[in-house]
């Protein structure tokens, strides 16, 4: 009695073989000096590219008289720094008016967006 070879084990073992092959290629050509090369040369490429694109931009918004993201960055910090800053100062003059704190209203955790009066 013949059995037929089962066409998964058949795949496997030929993907197995395909795999084993193309892992010593790439482990090869990986180890060659011009890869590395070749590599490093597009690394620099994308990054010459990527530091043109930033430079473009920064012209683009400064013609358009609209500051860079690193502008904007800068004034969110110092906004956030002057909020801290007059909410140490409100809360050190209520502790000495005596009065308390007010109780801010904490935001519901719904998935339904706040209904807007």
């Amino acid at each position: 009695m013949t059995t037929t070879p089962d066409p998964g084990t058949l795949f496997r073992e030929m993907l197995g073989q395909w795999e084993q092959m193309a892992n010593q290629l790439g482990g090869q050509v990986m180890k060659s000096g011009e890869f590395s090369r070749a590599m490093q040369g597009a690394n620099s490429a994308a990054m010459t590219a990527q530091s043109a694109a930033h430079q473009i931009m920064d012209k683009a918004l400064a013609a358009a008289n609209m500051p860079s993201r690193s502008e904007v960055e800068d004034l969110s910090g110092r906004v956030r720094r002057i909020e801290e800053a007059i909410g140490r100062i409100e809360a050190l003059l209520m502790t000495q008016a005596g009065i308390a704190p007010p109780e801010r209203p904490k935001p519901r955790r719904t998935r339904k967006p706040a209904k807007s009066a």
